[in-house]
């Protein structure tokens, strides 16, 4: 801890909890900025400028400094960072598909550089942006990454993606994990007849995400299951594409969105859901997982990167198999899982082993042992540049 007190750190993300696109990596990137200011760093946490965010602000002892918008940012984040490189001890630069390549900018003989890496987006730049652009993506990923950040310590946060980033991106040197914490889950009391075919969606609404295929999914299984119904938890940019979508299926006394909830509602709906849904494309570790064990909420999810991590299969949860060659066979597979495991939860006794099982692996996962973790990292890459 002594290694840190009084160095200045930047914490570079592209959005912060506040931003309307926040997921699981801000709040990874937001515990690790905390976790440095515990051990008595002083702290910029770099970001972009959703419209209406202030240019900056301080809260938990971290001041938040907003620059440029959604593409903005890396030019605008790296001019900022240029004109202080004198003056700052480490950068922590995290990415969320392209980073902000600090090491261009900062002179490695007297500033700390760390990468944290979620998981590798090659796939998922064709989703998101028209070909030119998306090209660009695999490119700054897949060959300016890997050859910038050369040296640099670096931190994957799941087993998924350090296989993935040797395997895809033959990153050339060593990665360790750094797993994500996880948060107690708070008291909640509801009738066990509530949480009959009770499904629940949680995070960033996003295409790769896709959630379109468990509302499909909670279409198909509601002419069996009358009862059926999905709370969808979260924001993001892919919510009126399926608000459509539930409309157009008819199932919209099935579908409820709540968008942002507090945690005390959220505790309520994990409360009195008898089975969370993960479809998602890719994740990095899959941070919704371990916040539905908690409550002893069991997962199903695909069987893909960093939910293959954090999912424990028939243990406190069920991975379908993967690969398929197309979403018809995904929602095929999908549909079933999640028939089959309602069936399986339909047993007291084995609900009550598989939710003892959720929460004992949910507790294993705790902030202060990945804020720890983080210091210690930071602290040992300063006085390599030192």
């Amino acid at each position: 801890m002594a290694g840190l007190s009084g160095a200045r750190v930047v914490v570079a993300n592209w959005r912060d909890l506040d931003h309307p696109l926040a997921g699981g990596s801000e709040r990874y990137a937001w515990e690790l900025a905390r976790g440095l200011v515990q051990a008595g760093a002083r702290v910029d946490f770099l970001t972009a400028r959703a419209p209406g965010q202030s240019r900056s602000e301080r809260r938990d002892g971290i001041r938040i400094v907003r620059r440029g918008g959604q593409l903005s940012y890396y030019l605008l984040a790296a001019l900022w960072l240029l004109l202080r490189r004198r003056s700052v001890d480490a950068v922590v630069d995290m990415e969320a598909g392209i980073p902000l390549f600090s090491p261009l900018v900062v002179s490695r003989r007297r500033t700390g550089l760390v990468l944290v890496v979620h998981h590798v987006h090659l796939d998922q730049f064709g989703v998101y942006f028209p070909r030119p652009l998306a090209a660009l993506g695999r490119f700054l990923e897949g060959t300016l990454m890997p050859r910038v950040y050369r040296g640099v310590s670096t931190v994957a946060v799941s087993e998924s993606t350090r296989r993935a980033m040797a395997d895809r991106l033959r990153w050339p040197g060593p990665i360790s994990v750094l797993h994500n914490g996880n948060v107690r889950p708070l008291l909640v009391e509801v009738p066990a007849e509530d949480t009959v075919d009770r499904l629940v969606v949680l995070g960033r609404l996003s295409p790769h995400k896709r959630v379109d295929l468990v509302v499909r999914a909670v279409a198909a299984l509601a002419a069996t299951r009358p009862t059926l119904h999905l709370d969808v938890v979260g924001k993001g940019p892919d919510q009126e594409r399926l608000a459509t979508l539930v409309r157009d299926l008819d199932v919209e006394k099935h579908v409820t969105f709540h968008g942002f909830v507090s945690e005390e509602e959220k505790a309520h709906l994990l409360g009195r859901s008898r089975l969370h849904v993960c479809a998602s494309d890719v994740e990095g570790w899959g941070q919704v997982v371990a916040e539905a064990a908690a409550y002893g909420v069991p997962t199903v999810a695909r069987d893909v990167p960093g939910l293959r991590d954090s999912v424990r299969h028939q243990r406190t949860g069920w991975l379908l198999p993967e690969p398929v060659t197309d979403l018809a066979a995904v929602q095929a597979r999908l549909l079933v899982g999640i028939d089959s495991a309602l069936d399986e939860l339909e047993d007291p006794e084995r609900r009550d082993e598989i939710s003892a099982s959720c929460r004992d692996w949910a507790s294993r996962f705790d902030w202060e042992s990945m804020r720890a973790g983080a210091v210690a990292l930071v602290a040992h890459t300063m006085k390599g540049a030192w």
